[in-house]
């Protein structure tokens, strides 16, 4: 038999293989979903505005210190650095938190403790969380039917201090941050932590975030379906759906 590639795209025939295709898609991921019960959600910049909240946290420490913001980039630099060497399992957090100013201070030429800045910068950090907006509403909504869990690399008393200060924790079951657990996203061993407190299988899981290095790649790893959420409209071949929006998510779920 002919695939739909055979024919003209205005071939009669094309035009009824290409709707039953949509229609198998549409059916297909139906059943996909109706298996799923749990939804792991990634924090920042998938809940949590990551950017405004680091934006204000900045701008308060180099305050502090008097340093001019013309040196942020200096600073994102030196992070971005710290974070891959995490994700790599090359770098722990305890050391993250020093690493990062460590390397902006020396690049920048300044003698300031980089200990103390960042112990100053994650208290701020904490005491400046931002939702992005639409998130409470779609909590509100998803957890009349699902279980929701937060996955995240962040820093424990970090997160643990947004949470507190955006009262979202009482849309979670469980919250699950790499540093209490030793393993992080992307390492399947972060994932396999979570499937055995929640006492659940991959199948009944879908992880929900904007990172490809964490979310989609530990996702993969672990052998969980998995939700790209861009709110720029970029897609990811690696995960199982994309999104460019919380009323785009909320469709693929209830459909």
């Amino acid at each position: 038999m002919a695939n739909i590639s055979s024919y003209n795209k205005y071939h009669p025939e094309y035009r009824k293989r290409k709707a039953l295709f949509h229609l198998s898609f549409l059916l297909s991921n139906m059943l996909i979903m109706k298996e799923k019960r749990y939804l792991l959600f990634d924090a920042d910049n998938t809940l949590y505005d990551f950017s405004a909240t680091e934006k204000t946290a900045l701008n308060r420490l180099f305050g502090k210190y008097g340093i001019s913001t013309s040196l942020l980039p200096l600073y994102h630099a030196g992070n971005r650095e710290c974070w891959e060497r995490y994700e790599q399992g090359g770098l722990t957090l305890e050391t993250l938190e020093t690493e990062r100013f460590r390397l902006f201070t020396e690049a920048a030429g300044l003698s300031y403790d980089a200990a103390a800045m960042g112990t100053d910068y994650s208290q701020m950090l904490g005491e400046a969380g931002i939702m992005i907006p639409g998130a409470i509403s779609l909590l509100e909504t998803l957890t009349k039917e699902y279980s929701l869990s937060l996955i995240t690399n962040g820093i424990a008393s970090v997160q643990k201090a947004r949470i507190r200060g955006t009262d979202t924790g009482r849309f979670f079951d469980h919250v699950f941050i790499s540093q209490e657990i030793g393993y992080a996203k992307p390492d399947s061993r972060f994932f396999s932590h979570v499937l055995s407190v929640l006492d659940t299988c991959p199948e009944q899981c879908l992880v929900i975030g904007d990172s490809l290095t964490s979310d989609i790649k530990g996702a993969v790893n672990a052998g969980i379906d998995s939700v790209f959420i861009s709110f720029d409209g970029k897609t990811s071949e690696e995960a199982t759906w994309s999104v460019a929006s919380y009323e785009e998510l909320l469709k693929l779920l209830e459909d």
